[in-house]
């Protein structure tokens, strides 16, 4: 049993088709399938159930994966810890971000490139739900994500507080108002991310807690197409950090929510455990003495554990 057979494993449970993982681990398709069958027989169990291009794992596929995935990022760490003592940090910062905490990821990340050159940052936005099982299943090292809950089994830094606000056309609000009532809300033509993200279960919290619900017309899994459609006469609520620095469509205004006051906490979230793998500790070290809310316009400042 070698490394390479249990990443072409737990390439193939991610992929779920032979083509695609042989492509992802930069192999022939029947150099992933020998390697497999190999792997089978040393282990005396049936781990893929195979029909044609396509796989499937077996329970007991399943159950070896997370020992697999384990390995393989056990092996990742082992190949950077030994280019830091070499004092020449290598490796693959995989960091997931929520949509509105996208704006954060250089800020978190500078110290890290700027003093790790073989250093590299792959950025990916998706759901806090994805990211935590990432995190879990070792195929993320960091996440940057709301984290009023600190997730389970996962270790958590506060960054940042995020207030949010209403974006929406002229005339919709009177011109000389300087906040709007998340009651308000409830009145607008609106547009919001998906019900899988943060953010949005977030929104829906606070239009409770306002004694108002909503079924939006549009739904998007970014900020960017919600910004579209407040163009074409809609409205959204966005994060201000996020929203800093861009600019609105003409007429379109950026109204801070209030009453009830939401603030959530953004933060960074990586796997519990020592040693911490080695990109992930020089990350937590570049990060010691920054105040990643000072780089972000409209956000708030850190948490006591900062």
């Amino acid at each position: 049993m070698n490394l390479r057979q249990l990443e072409y494993l737990a390439a193939l449970a991610r992929e779920g088709h032979f083509g695609r993982a042989a492509a992802a681990c930069h192999v022939s398709q029947p150099a992933l399938s020998t390697a497999i069958a190999r792997l089978e027989a040393e282990l005396g169990l049936e781990l893929v159930r195979r029909g044609g291009r396509t796989a499937e794992l077996t329970d007991e596929g399943r159950a070896v994966l997370p020992w697999a995935q384990g390995a393989v990022a056990a092996g990742a760490s082992l190949t950077a810890e030994a280019a830091r003592l070499r004092e020449e940090l290598q490796g693959v910062l995989r960091l997931g971000v929520i949509p509105t905490a996208a704006t954060a990821a250089a800020a978190v990340t500078d110290g890290l490139l700027r003093a790790h050159p073989g250093v590299r940052v792959q950025v990916r936005t998706m759901s806090a739900d994805r990211i935590t099982a990432g995190l879990r299943g070792h195929e993320l090292d960091a996440g940057l994500l709301y984290v009023d809950d600190d997730p389970p089994g996962l270790a958590v830094r506060h960054l940042y507080r995020e207030r949010l606000v209403l974006v929406t056309g002229a005339g919709r609000v009177a011109p000389g108002a300087r906040e709007v009532p998340w009651s308000r809300v409830a009145g607008e033509p609106l547009c919001l991310l998906t019900p899988e993200m943060q953010h949005r279960r977030v929104v829906d919290e606070a239009l409770a807690r306002a004694g108002s619900a909503v079924v939006p017309r549009v739904e998007a899994d970014g900020f960017g197409v919600l910004l579209d459609f407040v163009a074409a006469g809609w409205s959204t609520v966005l994060s201000r950090p996020w929203l800093a620095g861009r600019v609105l469509p003409e007429g379109v205004r950026a109204i801070p929510l209030v009453r009830p006051a939401v603030a959530p906490w953004v933060g960074l979230v990586t796997a519990a455990g020592s040693p911490a793998p080695p990109v992930v500790a020089a990350l937590r070290a570049a990060l010691r003495d920054v105040d990643v809310a000072a780089a972000l316009h409209g956000a708030e400042p850190a948490a006591p554990d900062g």
